[in-house]
């Protein structure tokens, strides 16, 4: 008997808004495009965006959501291709989404825009949001915590082909201070930034504090202060793979170096789902289903067909030697990717199955049981 979960569900899937923005030749941040989104029951929104710069203006782009910043480019110059993508899980309602730009330096050529902009709604099962938005003095010459808080991801479910094992959890972090484009974005071990002289607001994050290393970052000042004001606030973002019905702590911490005190905020908005794939290999499912039947999974493109998908069951060995000696069945590729396996003398038991691939998804699982 074939059962089977199309958990892509593209019936749902709708566009709001598509194209370029306005030239912006220079000032703080200026809204360039805003769309209202009307949800009829809860979906995943995804808002996203690439930058142009033509001749040798320096600025940023950044997404607002019902009035809060919830991305921003970093610093983006002419040497640059800068391209951001959130998902934000938001339930039935009417939501304004505001594209800005913002432009410090730069006298020749037709200034700075944001292309790609796009905002549409989709929909998976097993979906969470956790949001917040923290803003704290920090003294000068300490590291202060501005935001601490824990979230609980979402309970495993039982499919066809076994139940969730682990879910993918994105973490986008707008981070700003009110001193400047000053805000310097650090993995562990690197000391705090110091050119063209200290006075940095550096950011951090830490799960169940231990420090992590961004999957995605970008300070906001540029090559050179320029309007200092202007364009303020630095990108992050931390893509994991956690454990279904466990509690996480979560901190973003910020040391000043700045000769006075300065208030730091850090917007954060984090997207919980197994079937939105992240970029390492993780177990979407523990399988399980009588020996001699044949697993199928779908894994096709989201915002991006360029990065290699991949779908495979077996696993890494403790001396590998290529996918061809850890996997039983390996595919990978762009496009739609259709993999099936029939479990014959491999035992269900004690096999896995794995995927990978940002800005990919699995769009149908399902088992033909025997």
């Amino acid at each position: 008997m074939l059962l089977s979960e199309q958990v892509r569900m593209v019936r749902d899937e709708e566009v709001f808004a598509t194209g370029a923005t306005a030239w912006d030749t220079g000032g703080d941040w200026k809204d360039q495009k805003t769309v209202n989104v009307t949800l009829s029951k809860t979906k995943i929104v995804y808002m996203g965006f690439s930058l142009e710069v033509n001749g040798n203006y320096e600025g940023a782009g950044r997404i607002l959501l019902d009035g809060v910043p919830v991305v921003s480019s970093g610093y983006n110059s002419p040497e640059d291709l800068i391209s951001r993508h959130m998902y934000v899980v938001l339930s039935a309602g009417s939501y304004t989404v505001k594209f800005q730009t913002a432009v410090w330096s730069g006298s020749t050529g037709n200034g700075l825009r944001m292309n790609d902009t796009r905002v549409a709604a989709l929909n998976f099962p097993d979906k969470q949001r956790n949001s917040w938005d923290s803003t704290v003095s920090c003294p000068s010459g300490t590291e202060t915590t501005v935001l601490n808080q824990n979230f609980t991801v979402p309970a495993t479910r039982k499919l066809a082909v076994g139940s969730i094992k682990k879910y993918v959890a994105v973490v986008t972090v707008y981070m700003w201070n009110n001193y400047g484009r000053r805000n310097a974005v650090k993995n562990a071990g690197e000391p705090n930034e110091s050119s063209p002289d200290g006075s940095w607001f550096n950011w951090r994050i830490y799960v169940n504090d231990t420090q992590k290393d961004w999957t995605e970052r970008r300070n906001d000042r540029g090559t050179s202060d320029g309007s200092l004001g202007s364009g303020v606030g630095a990108y992050g973002q931390l893509r994991l793979v956690l454990d279904p019905g466990t509690t996480y702590n979560l901190k973003v911490k910020a040391y000043n170096g700045i000769s006075s005190a300065y208030n730091g905020r850090a917007v954060v908005e984090i997207m919980l789902c197994p079937w939105i794939m992240t970029d390492e290999d993780y177990e979407p499912v523990s399988l399980d289903f009588p020996q001699g039947s044949t697993l199928y999974v779908t894994i096709e493109p989201l915002h991006d067909n360029t990065a290699t998908k991949y779908v495979r069951v077996g696993k890494q060995r403790f001396v590998s030697f290529g996918d061809s000696t850890d996997y039983y069945k390996a595919l990978s590729g762009t496009g739609i990717l259709e993999f099936n396996y029939t479990f014959e003398t491999v035992e269900v038991v004690n096999s896995v199955l794995h995927v990978k691939g940002y800005g990919g998804c699995v769009s149908i699982i399902g088992v033909d049981a025997r």
